[in-house]
């Protein structure tokens, strides 16, 4: 499998067999919204999105920047990486549900 690449233009990605895995993020300030990932049904599974969301991490960590999680995947990687969570901001959930993960019930 290739490694994780960056295109400098809000989009981390991998190639598959299957299409490309791909973290979506814009930057506001000193903020990085993550907002959407996705994995080709057929490497869901495979700890892609994790690839992804640890390259968005060390990015925004290189940066000084914080991340707001609003894709729920991220959401869910950064309760499973605790020591992640210094670097996370709320905010509003504009793209809610944009990636594999449903949203949370409230």
């Amino acid at each position: 499998m290739e490694r994780v690449k960056h295109d400098n233009a809000g989009r981390f990605y991998l190639r598959t067999e299957h299409g490309d895995a791909e973290l979506l993020y814009r930057i506001e300030g000193n903020v990085i919204s993550v907002y959407h990932t996705f994995t080709p049904d057929e490497e869901r599974g495979n700890g892609i999105a994790e690839k992804l969301a640890v390259e968005a991490f060390k990015f925004a960590s290189e940066k000084h920047f914080k991340v707001r999680p609003d894709c729920t995947y991220i959401q869910y990687f950064v309760e499973k990486h605790k020591e992640l969570r210094s670097m996370v901001v709320q905010g509003d959930t504009t793209e809610e549900g944009s990636c594999a993960l449903p949203p949370k019930k409230k």
